[in-house]
């Protein structure tokens, strides 16, 4: 099931419930600050205005063979998350500025096209190369990102108000598949170890799996179902990763919480927290 299509429909989904969410919303909620370190309500709905718009470009310029820069975007591969986060900040909040009173109708109404524009995608486009700043990826990827930024982001506006609010099931396993594959974009370089250090986690429901993120030098990789000795081993659920990740679950908290549990020296415990810092 876990197909371009059937992501689509996740996507379709999310992106109703989201919008009912926020028709429903009082006027004054939409300034309270949202669970996205420093944007409130509204400017995480300009953010996902912006994606939806960018996505819908990219992917209909990738089927027709263009997979070059536009709108004054900086060349495919030559930024990390942490040098775009300035752009992408800047871009996302003067989009939702610009709209006023038509954010959450734009909001709808691209949410609605992007859906299209995948729906529209057939056997032989998904693979279509297309742009995006970190790297030139297939269609099919920007399925999966609309997905993880839709659902993330929703939870950053719900979770403000319902503090209880967790992940939807289906969308963890493709949080794990992006964050897995774009380590090195969340990756923030420091001073390098004196030699590789890998952290394995162990990750319980609702998708038990296991993974190492392998630091050596000023990069980072991901390995599955590795043999070789961990340094650091952490186990906690497969959810409280991919906030962990994202920024939203900070790890000595967590530790603290008991959410995480980490066998290794504090020493490297704590460059993780370093290294990865959300994004």
């Amino acid at each position: 099931m876990h197909t371009p299509a059937y992501h689509t429909q996740l996507i379709i989904a999310a992106s109703e419930r989201l919008g009912r969410y926020l028709q429903a919303l009082p006027r004054d909620a939409w300034d309270h600050l949202s669970a996205c370190q420093g944007w409130t309500v509204r400017d995480v709905v300009g953010h996902l205005v912006w994606g939806a718009e960018l996505y819908a470009t990219t992917v209909t310029r990738g089927l027709h063979g263009a997979s070059d820069p536009f709108d004054g975007l900086p060349p495919a591969g030559s930024v990390t998350g942490d040098s775009a986060a300035p752009l992408f900040d800047q871009l996302s909040l003067a989009r939702g500025a610009s709209l006023g009173e038509q954010l959450l109708p734009t909001f709808l109404s691209s949410s609605a096209h992007l859906s299209a524009v995948f729906a529209g995608v057939g056997p032989q486009g998904w693979n279509a190369v297309c742009y995006h700043p970190g790297g030139l990826a297939p269609a099919w990827a920007f399925v999966d990102f609309r997905l993880t930024e839709l659902v993330m982001h929703g939870w950053d506006i719900r979770s403000r108000f319902e503090p209880t609010m967790s992940l939807p099931p289906e969308s963890v396993p493709v949080f794990l598949s992006v964050l897995a594959a774009g380590i090195g974009w969340i990756f923030r370089p420091g001073p390098p170890p004196s030699a590789p250090v890998r952290y394995r986690f162990a990750m319980t429901d609702p998708v038990p799996s296991s993974l190492d993120i392998v630091v050596s030098g000023t990069q980072a990789q991901v390995e599955h179902d590795s043999m070789a000795q961990a340094d650091v081993t952490l186990q906690c659920s497969a959810e409280t990763w991919v906030f962990l990740m994202y920024g939203r679950l900070r790890l000595q908290e967590a530790l603290a919480q008991g959410r995480i549990t980490a066998d290794g020296p504090t020493d490297l415990v704590t460059a993780f927290a370093q290294w990865f810092r959300g994004v």
